[in-house]
């Protein structure tokens, strides 16, 4: 397990048995060693640029599965299996996996893919904390994968499993262009677009016939919560 940390509160993974635990740390020192082999690193690119740093940095050396996570997954929602056991099948079975699938479409190409109009961003982006791109998301797609289609296989939050054989597909110097491009601000937009490229960069759309499945169900399941909250009102 490779955890990206800022200020979270770490003591769930003292719950976790049987796994190796690696937790980059961009924030104040943690103080607790037993949670496991802890790496401070500097605050950028927010948790793609964690991925990327893990993988170029242990390129030689990866373990056969890599499952990354955030500081917190709790508040994740469908995004992130709560027990980090339940990647381990379906990574085994297809090479990646994510606890929810979502697909990409002609119209979610949008040069800041929309964190501008997000709430959650709204401060930031107002502020400027958030980078702009001079290419846009689709150029900066094509740029590292030049036949990537309109339709594509995504999942969201940034967290999923990976095994070693399709992380090592692609050349460490792939890693390392990536890597100085997140290395460059603290939350710039192309961590945004990591955080939707991730799934169609280890599987090529392999997952394709899942998102459909799963966008359906994550329809069904905001229809019935809409008239679950109407029914209380």
């Amino acid at each position: 397990m490779i955890i990206s940390r800022f200020d979270e509160d770490l003591n769930w993974l003292k719950s976790i048995k049987d796994f190796k635990i690696t937790i980059y740390n961009k924030g104040l020192l943690i103080q607790d060693n037993s949670l496991g082999e802890i790496i401070n690193i500097q605050n950028v690119g927010r948790e793609s640029h964690t991925w990327v740093y893990h993988i170029f940095n242990n390129y030689e050396n990866l373990d056969d599965i890599n499952i990354f996570l955030q500081g917190r997954i709790d508040d994740l929602g469908c995004m992130a299996y709560k027990n980090p056991k339940n990647y381990l099948n379906p990574v085994k079975k297809y090479g990646f996996a994510a606890s929810r699938y979502a697909l990409l479409g002609p119209l979610h190409w949008g040069w800041h893919v929309g964190v501008e109009k997000d709430i959650r961003y709204k401060k930031a982006w107002e502020n400027g904390d958030i980078s702009r791109s001079k290419i846009g998301f689709r150029n900066f797609s094509k740029k590292f994968f030049s036949d990537i289609p309109y339709f594509v296989t995504t999942s969201y939050g940034g967290c999923f499993a990976v095994k070693k054989e399709l992380i090592l597909n692609y050349k460490k110097d792939f890693y390392y262009e990536i890597l100085e491009i997140l290395n460059k601000h603290k939350n710039p937009i192309e961590g945004h677009y990591m955080e939707r490229l991730w799934c169609y960069m280890f599987t090529k759309n392999k997952l394709l016939r899942k998102s459909l499945k799963d966008v359906i169900y994550t329809k069904i399941e905001r229809y019935l919560l809409k008239k679950i909250f109407e029914f209380k009102k």
